[in-house]
């Protein structure tokens, strides 16, 4: 099958404006990086001549990616949405377009994408390469796909960091958002008793099935299509995790709130910082307790404890 790649260089404040454009397009995946995480990116060094006012290493600046498949023109209704975000935000956006087939993308990954070290514990492996796990570390096989989470992004990373902090066993996890599965799975293989993964992208929900059987845990992550609101609400956990961006979080807490317990964890990330006081008033109205706080860069990772 081949897909359009549609990659849009912008303002971290802008991401999730441009990620919401891709979402409402019912895009076949999205992908928020950091381009000095990306610098590998073939296209990056072409864009470096027309980047309109945005610096590329300049950490404000975000690559988000969508994919469509080819024969869908969606061209027009992203471009006026797109000159919408630009007018709201006084930033000019650089959009590339390239086709990709299935396998493309595939091989792509393997170009930059390594094992890497999360925390204490954590090791994020991709099946390709081989590891030796060393003393008590846990080690997460991943292979991305078309789905956000390879543990690369900070927003990422965050959750990552606090699952390896708060997982002490057998806890309930609902990983709201879950993308590539990467959340689900670290936190099974630390020691909880069982995740729930939801995605509204069917895409995502393959992917994140397809990484839960690689990592032999199909019987212990539970991967849902469909809005994360309603799966939720006849739901009860521990933890809830939610990697998505700062206004659908805000939105997503009252329900985070009934599913959790009392003194149970949210963990959220994918705040923009100029995000957050709206995101902190909301749960504190809620009855959170803002127990950590993360950042780099823009972006904002934090753990708030239900109290009440």
């Amino acid at each position: 099958m081949k897909w359009k790649e549609v990659s849009v260089l912008t303002a971290g404040k802008c991401v999730e404006a441009v990620a919401g454009i891709f979402h409402n397009l019912r895009s076949g995946g999205v992908v928020i990086e950091n381009p000095q995480a990306t610098r590998q990116y073939d296209e990056i060094v072409a864009w470096n001549a027309e980047l309109d006012g945005l610096d590329l290493s300049a950490d404000h600046c975000v690559i988000v990616k969508g994919y469509f498949p080819e024969e869908r023109d969606i061209l027009p209704e992203f471009n006026a949405c797109l000159d919408s975000v630009e007018d709201n935000f006084r930033v000019k956006c650089k959009v590339v377009i390239n086709e990709v087939q299935n396998e493309d993308w595939e091989t792509s990954w393997k170009k930059y994408y390594h094992t890497f070290k999360i925390g204490q514990r954590l090791v994020i492996k991709p099946s390709w390469e081989s590891y030796q796990i060393q003393g008590d570390e846990v080690l997460v096989e991943i292979d991305p796909g078309m789905a956000f989470g390879t543990g690369i992004h900070a927003s990422t990373r965050f959750c990552l960091r606090f699952l390896d902090e708060y997982i002490k066993g057998g806890e309930r996890v609902i990983d709201a958002g879950c993308g590539s599965g990467i959340l689900s799975i670290a936190a099974v293989k630390l020691g909880a008793y069982h995740a729930k993964a939801m995605d509204i992208d069917e895409v995502a929900v393959r992917i994140a099935r397809e990484n839960a059987a690689l990592n032999y845990l199909q019987d212990s992550i539970l991967v849902k299509a469909g809005d994360v609101v309603e799966i939720m609400e006849n739901e009860s956990a521990d933890i809830v995790m939610a990697n998505i961006t700062a206004d659908i979080i805000v939105n997503l807490i009252p329900a985070v709130t009934r599913a959790l317990v009392k003194g149970g964890y949210f963990f959220g990330s994918g705040i923009i910082e100029s995000r957050w006081p709206e995101v902190k008033e909301q749960l504190i109205k809620y009855g959170f307790k803002i127990e950590k706080t993360l950042n780099e860069a823009e972006w904002m990772g934090i753990v708030a404890r239900k109290v009440v």
